[in-house]
């Protein structure tokens, strides 16, 4: 024991009524947003009528290493394109680099 004295609990009379405990509502279960799975041609279709191929091309002028190649593929992952197919990214970024250049011709 730590040494506090315990308060006695209050008595009622017999005129003093209790109030009843207010029921509570019961909480209605948050349902968790179920994470949407695409395929890997869905991802695909997905990312190419987006503008982040285009973005990434123009933000690089139309060149990029591996290492910023790399990035691109972690990014897009990261936005959720997954599962992706990195050779057809590939080519929808190259598209996206010719019509950059057209753009600039």
């Amino acid at each position: 024991m730590t040494g506090k004295a315990l308060k006695p609990a209050k008595k009622t009379t017999k005129t003093e009524v209790r109030k009843p405990l207010k029921e509570k509502k019961a909480l209605k279960p948050v349902a968790a947003k179920a994470k949407v799975v695409h395929t890997v041609d869905e991802n695909l279709a997905r990312l190419a009528a987006s503008t982040i191929p285009m973005t990434f091309v123009r933000k690089n002028e139309g060149s990029w290493d591996h290492e910023m190649w790399l990035a691109f593929l972690d990014q897009i992952q990261k936005k959720g394109y997954s599962p992706i197919d990195a050779d057809r990214v590939g080519l929808i970024l190259e598209e996206a680099k010719a019509r950059y250049f057209a753009e600039k011709a």
